[in-house]
């Protein structure tokens, strides 16, 4: 039996966790920038809010709202606790993403004498007792149908799908609630007179193939029940690392991109780091505001997973952005990657400079680790403070788009 915990509104419930007061009000958390919705309470969800809706489409269906701009060194804080919590109950725990995690619960109820059912009310009851914050437990054969009776829960409750009931569930899903299923996917489906999770399910698999290729076999595979998707608490090292998001509106400033390109520049290092690689090529990533993609390379003179040297690569090509152009997203790609574990020395470097670029790494990277992402942040991020605009990863699944 394979579960999903997911943290119900996670940013607004770290919120009401530090300020119980504002328990049953619409609370919304705001972006880095103010200028998007990036969690809502269950109450601004009924009045319409959604996530990444802008502020001012927000103010207007609930302006009454309670808006709140967003700490992500505390949300850090709790995601780890919340982890640890978890890591707890079960020995097998995949973090998908901030507030989500894939636990292997294979063997708990005889380890605990509990019913599976009992064990998510349980894990949910000793988080909300020690964090504050209410969670979702689905649970079924498989991560996507775990995720998809997850969500079918929310908020603060537990689903178990057994395989007999997954038919009978899956009748009655639409093909858009499948994690991984693209917009686009869902609406080509939709023409062939498909529009339920169980008929895309009946589908051949020579039609699945041709409708959606390799992936989208791995995915009719886990709505039949099938375990494809494994749940591993080492996640296999990617072949490329790299964040990108959109600004509010186009930009012409040079400026903002490079403070929205050395933000992802660190969200990037964090992920490398995470992994413990480096890389040999740094790729700044622009789109234009008629969505024409640009790509500045630049390959190192050796791989790296230092701040100092990645930070001066993409100075490098931020002098090389177009100008007079309108921007509409920029974000940083990692290529070239290899482990970190051994790291070769220069013969010519300068073994002082060398040392003191290492310690200000270390430096850098406890105070993130222990304050929360971003608490020690390059000063070109600084002029982001009212133009970004961003979205989270939601889970591990192939994505068709």
């Amino acid at each position: 039996m394979i579960g999903l915990v997911d943290a119900d509104g996670f940013f607004a419930g770290c919120e009401l966790s530090r300020n119980p007061h504002l328990r049953g009000k619409p609370v919304m958390v705001l972006g880095k920038l103010g200028s998007f919705v990036l969690a809502k309470t269950h109450e601004a969800k009924k009045r319409g809010v959604t996530t990444v809706m802008p502020f001012k489409e927000a103010k207007r269906l609930c302006p009454e709202g309670i808006f709140i701009e967003g700490d992500f060194r505390f949300y850090t804080l709790m995601s780890r606790q919340l982890m640890a919590i978890l890591r707890e109950w079960c020995p097998v725990v995949q973090v998908s993403s901030i507030d989500e995690a894939y636990l292997d619960m294979t063997g708990m109820p005889e380890m605990y004498g509990k019913s599976y059912e009992a064990l998510g009310d349980e894990i949910r009851t000793q988080v909300r007792t020690k964090l504050g914050l209410t969670v979702t437990i689905g649970m079924s054969a498989n991560k996507v149908l775990a995720k998809m009776a997850c969500e079918g829960k929310k908020p603060d409750g537990t689903a178990v799908l057994l395989k007999k009931d997954i038919p009978y569930f899956l009748a009655n899903e639409e093909v858009g609630d499948i994690p991984g299923i693209g917009y686009r996917r869902e609406q080509m489906v939709n023409r062939y007179q498909i529009t339920k999770a169980g008929e895309l399910a009946k589908l051949p698999m020579g039609v699945v193939k041709n409708l959606f290729g390799r992936n989208g076999i791995l995915l009719w595979k886990e709505l039949r029940g099938e375990y494809i998707f494994k749940v591993n608490p080492h996640p296999r090292v990617p072949k490329q690392i790299g964040r990108t998001s959109s600004f509010e509106r186009s930009v012409s400033d040079v400026r903002q991109v490079e403070g929205l390109a050395f933000y992802h520049l660190e969200r990037s290092l964090e992920s490398l780091h995470r992994h413990k690689l480096m890389t040999g090529e740094i790729s700044l990533h622009l789109r234009d505001h008629e969505l024409r993609i640009y790509r500045i390379p630049l390959k190192l003179e050796k791989p790296t997973d230092d701040f100092f040297v990645l930070a001066k690569a993409l100075s490098r090509l931020i002098r090389q952005v177009p100008r007079a152009k309108l921007w509409r997203s920029a974000g940083v790609l990692f290529y070239n990657l290899r482990s970190a574990t051994i790291k070769q020395l220069d013969l010519f470097e300068g073994m002082g400079e060398m040392l003191r670029d290492e310690r200000l790494n270390q430096a850098r990277n406890k105070l993130n680790e222990y304050y929360g992402q971003f608490s020690v942040t390059s000063g070109s991020t600084l002029f982001l403070s009212k133009k970004k605009k961003g979205k989270k990863e939601r889970f591990n699944l192939p994505f068709i788009s």
